[in-house]
C-alpha cells in the first residue's frame, strides 16, 4: 500500500473515533443506533401529493442472437459446453419465431413469410417455385373405359405386377437424409414434377418445409469461429421454410391435381390456404370463425376448383374455388367426443363419392350429391362476422351455412335419402385415415386396433344410389400392423402411391423404425432402414411419378429419402 492510500486510511479511522465520541456524549450505543423518528410536517404548508414519473416507453426489436466466437476469444471450449450453448442460441431463436407466428393475413407473399434462411438461399425460392409452375404435371385419373386388368384387380395381372414391382424395388438406398422443419413432421407430399424430387413438409407449428432433395447443397458459410452453419445442415439439397399458418399443426396437403402449380394447406389454425407457385402469393380460401372448429383433412376434385374439408366436430364442408361458389357444410357424425373425423378422401373414378375415416371407429361412403340436394333453412344459415385486414381488400371465406345431423339423419330415414351413406365398416378402435386408391376401386384404411385394412370394390356396385349391402364391404386383405404410436409421434396413417403405371401399393411407418411399402394384396414389397434412421418414419410419402422413390418423415422434422435408381 502506498502513502497515499496510508494518509486516507489514517484520515477514515480519525473521523470514526470522532464519531464515537460524539454518540458516546449524547448517551447513545454506537452499535445499536436507529432514528426511527417521522420528519414533523411543516405547518400550514399542504402537503403536494407525489407524482410518479412515467418511465419513457422504448420500443425495442427484437434481434436475432449472435454467434460469438470463442477462438478468436482464446477460448476453449468442451464438446458439451458447445452442446449447452448451441441448444440456447436455438430456445432464442425459437422465442423469435413464436412472435413472428401471428395470425396469418388473408393474402401474403412467401417473401414475408420465410424463416431460417440466408440472404441467398432465400433468393433462390421464388425462381424454384416459378419453374415448378412453368412446367405443368397434371395428376393422372382413371377412366370409365378402364378395364379390370387395367386397375390390377384380376388375380392374373397383379401377381404379375407384385412381382414387377419388387425388381422397382431393387437395391433401395438412402439418398438423402436432411432436418426440413423446426418441428415435429404432421403432413407430407411430393409434387409431381418428374425431373425432381421436391418434398414438402408441414409440421406441428405451421411450418411448410420445402425440400429440393435431390438438387444441389447450397454452399455453407463459415462463422467466426470457421466451423459451419451448424450440425442440422446436411448439405443434401436445398431447403426453404414458410411459416404457412399461425403457430398451429399442418393437418393435410395437397398439390393441384390439374397443373401442379398450386400447394393447398389446412391447419388447426381452422384454415385452407393456398400457395401460388407462378404469383408466389399464399391466399386464405376456407376458414371457420370458431377457434374449436379444427380442420383435420382435406381432398381437391379432379378439376382442382372444389374441395370437400372435414373438421373435429363430425363436419364435412364442400368449398368451390371459382367466383361466387358455395361454402356449405352438413354434421354428418352425430356431435360428441367421438364425432372427430380423422380423414377424407375424394374417388378419382367418381368424385361425387368421398370416404371419411371417424374416431367412432367407422369408415364411411358417401354420395355427396344427396348433401348438395339438402337446402339450409334460415336456422343453419350463418351470420359471417366482418374481419379487417391490414394487408388486403376482405374476401370472405367463411361457410354461409351449416345443417346439423338431426337434418341429416332425418333425410337418410326418407325414401329419398338412403343413398346418402353408401357403406359403412366398424373397426375395432379409432380408424384415423381412409384413402381411395388412384383407380377408384380400393379403400385403404389405417386403424389403432393395429390394423391395416384394404377394401376391393366394383365400380359397378357404387353406380346404384342404394347403400352396399355389409356382406359387400367387408375387407379384402388385413395386415397386422402396430399403430400404437402413443403420446409424441405422429399419428400413423398408411398412404397409396399414386403412381398408376405399377399395381397399388402403398407406405406406412413401422414402429421399429422401418418404412415399409406394401401392396394391396398384403404383400410386403420392402421394409426400408439404415443406421442413420433413428426415429420412427411415423409419416410417409411417394412419389407420384417416379415409383422408386419413397419418403419418410420424422418427430424432429428430419427427412429421409430412398432411391433404388430403377427407372420410374
Amino acid at each position: 500500500m502506498d502513502d497515499e492510500d496510508n494518509d486516507y486510511e489514517l484520515e477514515r479511522q480519525k473521523t470514526i473515533a470522532e464519531n464515537r465520541r460524539l454518540l458516546d456524549e449524547l448517551g447513545f450505543d454506537a452499535t445499536s443506533v436507529r432514528i426511527d423518528s417521522p420528519k414533523p410536517a411543516a405547518v400550514g404548508l399542504k402537503a403536494k401529493p407525489s407524482l410518479k414519473r412515467k418511465d419513457k416507453v422504448v420500443n425495442i426489436e427484437p434481434e436475432g442472437p449472435r454467434r460469438r466466437s470463442g477462438r478468436l476469444a482464446g477460448l476453449e471450449a468442451s464438446s458439451e459446453e458447445i452442446k449447452i450453448k448451441v441448444e440456447e442460441e436455438e430456445r432464442e431463436r425459437e422465442a423469435l419465431r413464436v412472435v413472428a407466428r401471428r395470425t396469418r393475413e388473408p393474402v401474403m407473399e412467401i417473401a414475408g413469410m420465410l424463416e431460417d434462411s440466408d440472404e441467398a438461399t432465400r433468393g433462390e425460392l421464388d425462381p424454384f417455385l416459378q419453374s415448378l409452375a412453368a412446367s405443368p404435371t397434371a395428376r393422372d385419373y382413371p377412366t370409365t373405359s378402364m378395364s379390370a386388368a387395367d386397375a390390377y384387380a384380376e388375380p392374373e395381372a397383379a401377381d404379375v405386377g407384385i412381382q414387377r414391382l419388387r425388381e422397382a424395388f431393387k437395391d433401395m438406398q438412402l439418398s438423402a437424409n436432411a432436418k426440413v422443419t423446426s418441428e415435429r413432421v404432421f403432413t407430407m407430399t411430393v409434387h409431381p414434377e418428374k425431373t425432381k424430387c421436391v418434398v414438402l413438409v408441414g409440421d406441428k407449428y405451421g411450418q411448410l418445409g420445402i425440400w429440393d432433395a435431390l438438387g444441389p447443397a447450397p454452399e455453407k458459410k463459415e462463422d467466426e469461429d470457421g466451423t459451419g452453419q451448424g450440425e442440422e445442415d446436411d448439405g443434401e439439397g436445398r431447403i426453404w421454410r414458410v411459416q404457412a399458418h399461425a403457430r398451429n399443426s399442418i393437418t393435410c396437403m395437397r398439390v393441384d391435381p390439374a397443373d401442379g402449380a398450386k400447394l393447398y394447406t389446412s391447419s388447426y389454425d381452422c384454415s385452407l390456404r393456398r400457395l401460388e407457385f407462378d404469383s408466389l402469393k399464399s391466399t386464405e380460401v376456407f376458414s371457420f370463425a370458431d377457434e374449436d372448429m379444427l380442420i383435420t383433412h382435406f381432398d381437391l376434385t379432379p378439376s382442382g376448383q372444389e374441395a370437400w374439408v372435414a373438421d373435429k366436430n363430425g363436419g364435412i364442408s364442400h368449398i368451390d374455388f371459382r367466383e361466387g361458389g358455395e361454402r356449405r357444410r352438413w354434421v354428418v357424425q352425430e356431435e360428441g367426443r367421438a364425432a372427430k373425423l380423422g380423414g377424407l378422401s375424394i374417388n378419382p373414378l367418381m368424385p361425387h363419392l368421398i370416404c371419411t375415416a371417424g374416431n367412432d371407429q367407422h369408415v364411411r361412403i358417401w354420395d355427396t350429391r344427396h348433401l348438395t340436394k339438402l337446402a339450409p333453412t334460415a336456422a343453419d344459415r350463418l351470420d359471417v362476422p366482418k374481419r379487417e385486414s391490414d394487408t388486403a381488400a376482405h374476401v370472405e371465406t367463411h361457410p354461409n351455412s351449416s345443417i346439423g345431423n338431426e337434418a341429416i339423419a332425418a333425410h337418410m330415414a326418407g325414401s329419398k335419402g338412403k343413398g346418402l351413406m353408401r357403406a359403412a365398416y366398424q373397426h375395432g378402435k379409432s380408424c384415423s385415415a381412409a384413402y381411395w386408391d388412384p383407380w377408384g376401386r380400393r379403400i385403404l384404411t389405417t386403424s389403432y386396433d393395429d390394423k391395416l385394412r384394404v377394401w376391393t370394390l366394383n365400380p359397378q356396385s357404387l353406380m346404384l344410389d342404394s347403400p352396399l349391402a355389409a356382406s359387400h364391404f367387408q375387407p379384402s386383405r388385413v395386415v397386422p400392423h402396430n399403430c400404437q404410436t402413443g403420446r409424441w409421434l405422429t399419428i400413423l396413417r398408411a398412404q397409396w402411391s399414386l403412381n398408376m403405371n405399377h399395381v397399388p401399393h402403398f407406405t406406412v411407418g413401422n414402429m421399429k423404425r422401418t418404412l415399409d411399402v406394401v401392396a394391396a394384396t398384403g404383400d410386403k414389397i420392402v421394409s426400408l432402414w439404415a443406421d442413420p434412421v433413428t426415429a420412427v418414419p411415423a409419416v410417409t410419402a411417394s412419389h407420384p411419378n417416379r415409383v422408386d422413390h419413397v419418403i419418410g418423415g420424422n418427430t424432429s422434422g428430419r427427412i429421409q429419402l430412398w432411391t433404388s435408381g430403377a427407372p420410374a
